[in-house]
């Protein structure tokens, strides 16, 4: 199996960012897995050198710092056929990573056919029109390497890490499973059978993950989040091959791609020898993302969606939609939690768990690329304790945070901490990929961690004030929990009821 939580494998533009996923959102994505090294008879990789030419050379577009006080820079270049391609040259360590993101995840499917998105994680590491099955495995290993995969509703990633000599190698090996990938039989329903256990596994068999279905069927119905990323039980068992190769024709093209490749290598080498392996992938996006319902983001505001499965904890949920997702949404989020735990009793979490009102709590911007990016209240309770008065504690802190200026105090702890993760970040070339990928993908913006600071120090109390006000005011959520069973109606009656009341 290729798949775990994505919380676990990604890290995203710095640690103090906190982006966990909902109760509702589950996003199934890859276990490393790691096979034995395989001998195989294959020419040893040779150290990096220049290519031949190709007649039409990549577009270089922009350089720029990867965070502040690193001397690494990273290189963005764009193919005719429309890839967007990264390169980070960092000589310091003879590890390289290549990594793939592409804007093809469960958001991409449409009610009926769902499922397509993560089946393709797994499908993608099977055979090409001109290679046997277990030939990228084979290869992959035989350089010393390895490799992986995600899904979530937004995006499917592929990414490898190996030793710099063998970047040809891997880049030849990248280049053939994305343009010549062969969607045949016997491996499509091997595939597909794989993600059938999957589902039952991690679904079916799973009464929080199950209760979190139902819920996001209603609390996301009518947009392309209402499924989860493994897709229904009925579609993933009644998916076609037909279906399959149209959704990797839509959506497994250059155009709607980003390519980071990050190692001991100089960029312009790497620029041509990506135009070498992949100029000759075509294929043009033609589908917008579908929109969202015109009141999305007013339609449930003050409900509560509460229903009861087998499980020992509660868990709840406070939401509150907002319609943007750039970083100075994310920064004025962390500026707020900064100043709901500065307090000498403790962090709010602290405070809350000492009062005996919950057993873990957090506050998180999500920010995944064309969704509808909320800000979410999580919570657990034991079976004795109850939701109300945690929603009077946040509601309180969050008027504290109101009636109280912004520090100088707050401002260097935040500066201290974008500091720290950036000098982590520095120290391993996964991070920095991850920066970059994270930047240009999620926040649109190639430099995204030098502007971090400059929000920090020139936001003002009135700016966060008002942030409050349109972000997180008590009029704007809805609440969704799952609790022990008798305390409610269960999460299937409650969207079987959900189904009567909509016809």
């Amino acid at each position: 199996m290729r798949n775990l939580d994505l919380k676990q494998t990604r890290k995203k533009m710095t640690d103090f960012f906190i982006k966990n996923y909902s109760l509702a959102f589950i996003s199934i994505i890859p276990n490393f897995t790691y096979a034995a090294p395989v001998a195989l008879d294959l020419p040893k990789a040779k150290e990096v050198t220049s290519v031949q030419k190709t007649n039409v050379e990549p577009k270089f577009i922009q350089s720029a710092p990867i965070i502040p006080g690193s001397s690494i820079q990273a290189y963005q270049y764009l193919l005719e056929n429309g890839l967007k391609f990264i390169v980070i040259p960092d000589n310091r360590n003879p590890i390289a990573t290549i990594q793939f993101i592409l804007d093809a995840g469960s958001n991409r499917e449409q009610k009926g056919i769902t499922g397509l998105a993560h089946f393709f994680e797994h499908m993608m590491f099977r055979k090409t029109k001109d290679h046997p099955e277990g030939y990228y495995d084979r290869t992959i290993n035989s350089v010393g390497g390895s490799g992986n995969a995600g899904t979530s509703d937004s995006f499917v990633t592929f990414y490898t890490t190996f030793p710099g000599p063998a970047l040809e190698t891997m880049l030849k090996l990248e280049a053939d499973r994305f343009t010549k990938l062969d969607l045949a039989e016997p491996y499509f329903s091997i595939e597909k059978g794989a993600v059938i256990s999957e589902r039952k596994l991690r679904v079916e068999n799973d009464p929080l993950q199950r209760s979190n279905e139902f819920i996001r069927s209603i609390t996301e119905r009518g947009t392309s989040m209402e499924w989860l990323t493994i897709g229904s039980k009925k579609d993933v068992e009644e998916m076609s091959i037909n279906a399959a190769k149209s959704f990797y024709e839509k959506y497994y093209t250059p155009d709607n791609t980003i390519m980071i490749v990050g190692g001991p290598f100089e960029q312009k080498n790497v620029a041509q020898m990506v135009q070498k392996y992949f100029s000759s992938w075509q294929g043009k996006v033609t589908e917008q993302h579908a929109k969202y319902p015109a009141d999305y983001y007013t339609r449930d505001l003050g409900k509560k969606f509460i229903c009861s499965a087998p499980i020992f904890n509660k868990r709840f949920k406070i939401v509150y939609p907002a319609a943007n997702g750039n970083l100075k949404e994310l920064i004025y989020s962390i500026v707020f939690q900064a100043m709901l735990d500065d307090n000498p009793n403790g962090t709010f979490e602290r405070r809350l768990v000492k009062d005996k009102l919950v057993t873990d709590f957090n506050f998180y911007k999500t920010y995944w690329q064309k969704q509808n990016n909320p800000f979410v209240v999580n919570f657990s309770l034991t079976k004795e304790q109850k939701y109300e008065p945690v929603l009077q504690f946040w509601q309180k802190g969050v008027q504290e945070v109101l009636n109280k200026p912004i520090s100088e105090k707050i401002r260097r702890q935040i500066l201290k901490q974008l500091a720290v993760s950036n000098a982590d970040t520095a120290e391993r070339m996964t991070a920095l990929t991850n920066t970059v990928l994270d930047n240009t993908f999620f926040l649109n913006d190639f430099n995204a961690s030098g502007q971090a600071e400059k929000i920090v120090k020139s936001i003002t109390t009135e700016n966060l004030r008002q942030w409050i006000h349109e972000n997180i005011s008590p009029q704007k959520y809805y609440l969704t929990g799952i609790v022990t069973p008798q305390e409610a109606p269960t999460c299937s009656d409650m969207y079987a009821e959900f189904q009567k009341s909509i016809r």
